[in-house]
């Protein structure tokens, strides 16, 4: 079994576990349990009982809510280093549905296992609730951009998110941005049509700020105009739109 540097060193997780000291990281994989999903794959259904908490180790997963018509509002894409199925209510119950956008990889922590850790050690209580002011904050960020943003704004904040969250910890600006969700998953994130999400795109790609070709990926030319179309920077005010 990993020592808990090694776990730090290899598992994308290790961001979130840096917060917390060599027993605490031991503590959390001995009671982990690994878990395995293909593409397409439901992780938890809305109402069902949260009787585990998963950590993203590999893989891409979508959250969503089922509407009552049926149709789903997709609220979240999850990376690794996230958490999923993150609750404090008293009946125990997910607020809402996952499945893996892409095949995944997943410490699952079984409920009364992690609320016992969560006694013997404080910090691991904290990394939890950490998650669950960021995904408030996420949730306020996105209430604002759907009621205030252009379609154009939207498009390239999610273009930036995705290949901030794919540079990681470098800070770099990377040049090829994967992108394994289906449009039609991510125009249901942003608020809008797929037709739409894909004019936008075409209008990006003719003024040279981006690339298409590739099948899942998108190549950045110019930062700094998709930096400013997501800014709301008026093209008169830029002065670099083409």
């Amino acid at each position: 079994m990993p020592t808990a540097t090694e776990h730090r060193a290899k598992n994308p997780l290790r961001k979130r576990l840096e917060v917390l000291d060599d027993k605490a990281v031991a503590q959390l994989i001995e009671i982990a349990r690994p878990v395995n999903l293909p593409a397409s794959q439901s992780i938890i259904i809305e109402g069902d009982p949260a009787d585990s908490v998963y950590g993203v180790r590999r893989g891409i997963a979508s959250v969503f809510k089922l509407l009552p018509d049926g149709r789903r509002q997709i609220t979240g894409f999850l990376y690794p280093g996230d958490f999923l199925g993150v609750t404090f209510n008293m009946n125990a119950i997910y607020g809402y549905s996952a499945e893996a956008v892409t095949d995944c990889a997943f410490h699952a922590w079984p409920r009364p296992a992690l609320e016992r850790l969560f006694d013997k050690a404080p910090g691991v209580r904290r990394l939890f609730l950490s998650q669950i002011a960021d995904e408030l904050t996420e949730a306020q960020d996105r209430m604002l951009m759907l009621a205030h943003r252009s379609v154009e704004e939207r498009v390239a904040t999610f273009l930036l998110t995705m290949a901030r969250r794919q540079a990681g910890a470098t800070g770099l600006r990377i040049e090829i941005v994967e992108i394994p969700m289906r449009w039609a998953d991510i125009a249901d994130y942003l608020g809008t049509t797929a037709e739409t999400a894909s004019r936008t795109l075409s209008a990006f790609r003719d003024r040279g700020v981006i690339r298409t070709g590739t099948r899942g990926e998108i190549g950045i030319l110019d930062w700094p105009t998709l930096e400013a179309i997501a800014a709301g920077i008026m093209p008169h005010e830029a002065g670099i739109y083409r």
